[in-house]
């Protein structure tokens, strides 16, 4: 796992024939996403990863994936924790300027971070059109991001356009909310993790390619 700190905007050329990935992470997160996210796509080859605050108004990052869109190049939302709902808020401002979301990863978005002022009256679990793929992660041993109530984990499409899947970790998993975005050090990174989630989205990367 590379220890020295990463910028977290990537130098990459607006025109580039590669998806434009964001990343937006939860509370205090940061480093977290830094250092497992952000580093394992770039150095899968997905160079023009980028990485967001859950503070920063949705709006600027829906500027910067708009370039990228309207080049042609696919676009990716992933977002962790707080992060998880603030990529439905993008998506939403990216579909009223007439650009569809081709991948959009939500992760513990959920639990006690429905309770974190930002996202009072917000329904993470309705996923607004004009998405074409989207993946709905969470786990039973996480409190954090995770409703007790199995059922209200479960997001639903407004549209039938949108390819819809719910994927949950079982207790048996031993998926916290830190774990679910591990990815380094190897031996570290639950098996679960790795063929549910890291394994999966590079397949769905690969596709976008």
């Amino acid at each position: 796992m590379p220890h020295a700190s990463i910028p977290w905007q990537a130098n990459v050329s607006a025109s580039a024939p590669v998806p434009r990935i964001a990343l937006i992470h939860g509370l205090m997160a940061g480093k977290h996403m830094e250092r497992h996210l952000l580093s394992f796509l770039r150095a899968a080859g997905y160079g023009d990863t980028s990485l967001y605050s859950n503070h920063l108004n949705p709006a600027r990052i829906a500027d910067d994936l708009a370039v990228a869109a309207r080049a042609g190049r696919p676009i990716v939302l992933v977002g962790y924790s707080q992060g998880g709902s603030q990529v439905l808020k993008v998506a939403k401002l990216l579909s009223r300027r007439g650009i569809k979301t081709d991948l959009v990863v939500s992760l513990a978005a959920g639990g006690l971070g429905r309770f974190y002022f930002p996202q009072l009256g917000f329904n993470m679990r309705r996923i607004p059109a004009g998405i074409k793929r989207y993946l709905n992660y969470y786990a039973a041993k996480d409190i954090l991001g995770t409703d007790l109530l199995p059922s209200a984990n479960l997001a639903r499409a407004e549209s039938r356009d949108t390819y819809l899947e719910n994927i949950g970790y079982p207790q048996s998993a031993g998926v916290d909310h830190f774990k679910i975005v591990t990815c380094y050090p190897t031996v570290r990174v639950l098996p679960k993790v790795k063929a549910l989630f890291l394994d999966r989205l590079l397949k769905e990367l690969a596709e976008l390619s």
